[in-house]
């Protein structure tokens, strides 16, 4: 038998073979971190987008916008490889109800706060955006913003709505060194060579959007001029309206104060140019009676009691208020001048 020599491997073939070693135990540790995707670092959660709280007639006027949680918040996120996320709009009413019935408030989803607006079975693709700005919302959430349309005849409370959404993502989060650690939606693939994307089944979150309204009102008290007159018992009463319009079924009343010189059961007028000098006034509630019309108790005025539609609370209708001014003629005639006083007017529910 002839016996055979094996030659040593040369110096080149070592390096080879300690490179191919190393290569091999990269490639495992790429395979330790795809299994770890199914935890990863991405929750997908119920949320809440609260629009906080405005007055019924405000929001009457002019549409209310606010960013809430989409439901899907990320942490550790990294710029390693590509990103992708996605959000279908499943369904919803689109309308914000309050319990106790009356006009329910429409809005709208908004993928940003500027737009593009989201319908029912639509979807919007964040993937081509900044990944590191996106989850800016409570709790490191993607945020999406609900923007409501003017509604007038609303009522004071709170107002409700939901929108089922389904995240579908594949997010690259801090891994092992420069390897991602995916964390992603299930039945996700990633786009490769000769594969497509695959965004899987993704998963379902509602987000429940709330509204409060408060009460409020409109006030309308135009100036009250007594004009000009050389006697302090010459000046003629006026006879004005104030008009209020406040919330759909809200009663309320009307108190005006004394005003800022108020003395002896009287309001007064003061002298622009003359502080000490005062000129006495009187309102009274209606065009003829000599019932006062003050702030306090008995002295204000019902909702129900006013001259110009009494008791139609529909936040559309306007009550009037009837009164008399009088500058109280048995008062001794104070040097000519011009005399101004401010009251202010209060509602209360």
């Amino acid at each position: 038998m002839r016996p055979r020599a094996h030659a040593a491997p040369s110096p080149r073939s070592r390096l080879l073979c300690q490179l191919a070693s190393v290569l091999m135990l990269c490639m495992l540790c790429v395979a330790g971190a795809v299994q770890a995707q199914d935890t990863g670092s991405c929750t997908v959660t119920s949320a809440q987008a609260d629009l906080g709280t405005t007055g019924t007639l405000a929001l009457a006027q002019s549409p209310r916008q606010a960013a809430g949680s989409g439901g899907l918040a990320c942490s550790a996120l990294a710029l390693l490889s590509a990103s992708y996320i996605k959000v279908r709009l499943e369904s919803s009413t689109f309308q914000l109800a309050h319990g106790g019935g009356g006009p329910s408030i429409p809005f709208t989803v908004l993928a940003q706060s500027t737009g593009p607006q989201i319908g029912q079975g639509q979807e919007f693709d964040f993937s081509a955006l900044n990944l590191l700005n996106l989850f800016s919302g409570p709790g490191g959430s993607l945020p999406l913003y609900i923007r409501t349309a003017p509604t007038p005849g609303l009522r004071a409370g709170t107002y409700t709505g939901t929108v089922n959404l389904r995240w579908y993502f594949s997010i690259c989060t801090l891994g092992l060194g420069p390897v991602c650690a995916y964390s992603q939606s299930p039945g996700f693939v990633r786009p490769g060579l000769l594969t497509p994307i695959n965004w899987g089944t993704g998963i379902p979150v509602t987000v429940n959007v709330v509204l409060r309204l408060e009460n409020d009102c409109a006030i309308s008290a135009p100036p009250l001029d007594f004009g000009s007159a050389p006697l302090a018992g010459a000046f003629e009463p006026v006879v004005q309206q104030i008009t209020v319009r406040c919330s759909a079924g809200a009663a309320y009343t009307v108190g005006i104060d004394d005003g800022q010189h108020f003395s002896a059961g009287w309001r007064r007028m003061r002298d622009d140019l003359a502080p000490t000098q005062f000129l006495r006034y009187a309102l009274y509630k209606g065009a003829a009676s000599g019932e006062r019309w003050g702030s306090v108790g008995a002295e204000r005025r019902s909702s129900a009691g006013a001259e110009l539609n009494p008791g139609v609370h529909t936040g559309a209708t306007a009550q009037g208020f009837t009164y008399r001014a009088l500058i109280d003629p048995t008062q001794p005639t104070p040097p000519p001048g011009v005399y101004r006083d401010t009251l202010r007017v209060d509602i209360r529910f």
